[in-house]
């Protein structure tokens, strides 16, 4: 594959983009339809933000998520108060997934627990459930083995997500740099310095990516009516061969392209084409952008911008800046921009259009 850029950085994505992007002129696109982020982080109220999706013709999905590892008083509760509040506040414009703690799945009263919270915020308005990295990477059981995304303990969640008609957001391992020595070499070398409970290399009892993701792949198997949108290309960003397969294989699987498109920059522009052409119908947009404790206005602008040079890379074939770099857009026919954008958004997130 063809390196346009140097080795990018890691989450704060969004950020990254907006001040290194530059779009082809001062114009801003003309974009025929209202697209849909399928991945953001808004959970607080944000009128110049919510001002700004107006503008821009954009709806969200707010991803509600249950980070905690260890020990530590689970944020989810505050989370999910202040995303149905930006729900209502923006008038829907903003719609959101929920979250479960799956610290707790040795408990004999796990699967009742929480499926009972899902049921609160199915109640409330959520449309998907978020199940994060920390299933595969951080949460162990008593006997210090990693929590898989297969485990037994998880079945009645997946199945309650299913009878209930909501779809399951997986966001499951980690880009190959999280196993990897951090050095030059190793293209995230940037955000797991920053961010050490990341990465995985030599830990010991830490299970392979490839691990991670087959949990993935049988819980995809298993439970073949459940809708499950993988985030971030389902994790395989570097390995798209691999990802075709994957497609081909679960028709119950989609995934998001939050903060990835980077990949597609730097890849081979030819085969990115074919890939996104081929596997049209399971491509959602999204970003991976969180909303700030302060700065609201520079932040929409922030998501704006990315937004835009987003839309431009893959619908144009004309010269682009990235991180100082000169690239050229994908240039991908309109029915393909207006599924990526838009329709497989709301196939496979339904109520994600109000």
């Amino acid at each position: 594959m063809l390196d346009l850029l140097p080795r990018p950085t890691r989450r704060q994505c969004v950020a990254s983009l907006a001040a290194a992007a530059a779009l082809k002129s001062s114009a801003e696109s003309d974009v025929p339809f209202e697209r849909i982020d399928t991945h953001t982080h808004i959970h607080r109220i944000s009128p110049p933000l919510f001002e700004g999706l107006k503008k821009d013709r954009v709806r969200c999905l707010s991803i509600c998520v249950s980070r905690e590892i260890g020990t530590e008083p689970s944020a989810l509760p505050g989370m999910i108060r202040g995303t149905i509040e930006a729900h209502r506040a923006s008038g829907g414009r903003l719609a959101w997934a929920t979250a479960f703690d799956a610290r707790g799945f040795e408990n004999p009263s796990f699967a009742e627990e929480a499926t009972a919270g899902l049921r609160h915020s199915f109640d409330q308005g959520a449309i998907a459930v978020k199940m994060w990295k920390n299933i595969g990477m951080g949460i162990r059981g008593k006997s210090g083995a990693y929590l898989l995304p297969d485990d037994p303990a998880l079945s009645p969640v997946f199945e309650f997500i299913r009878n209930s008609g909501k779809t399951l957001i997986a966001h499951i391992a980690e880009p190959d740099g999280a196993w990897q020595p951090l050095d030059d070499h190793n293209a995230e070398v940037s955000y797991y310095s920053k961010h050490p409970e990341w990465h995985m290399y030599e830990r010991p009892g830490v299970p392979s990516k490839e691990a991670i993701l087959d949990a993935r792949d049988r819980v995809l198997s298993r439970h073949p009516q459940l809708r499950v949108v993988g985030c971030h290309l389902g994790s395989d960003e570097e390995h798209w061969s691999r990802l075709a397969k994957r497609l081909d294989t679960y028709p119950n699987f989609a995934v998001d392209v939050a903060a990835r498109v980077r990949y597609f920059v730097r890849g081979d522009h030819e085969e990115a084409r074919q890939f996104l052409t081929k596997y049209q119908d399971r491509i959602l947009y999204g970003t991976d952008f969180t909303l700030p404790s302060a700065g609201e206005v520079q932040a929409e602008a922030q998501l704006h911008q990315t937004h835009e040079w987003d839309w431009n890379f893959l619908s144009t074939r004309d010269g682009l800046t990235f991180r100082n770099q000169p690239v050229r857009g994908l240039g991908l026919p309109d029915r393909v921009l207006r599924k990526i954008f838009r329709e497989n958004a709301i196939r496979w997130i339904p109520g994600i259009v109000g």
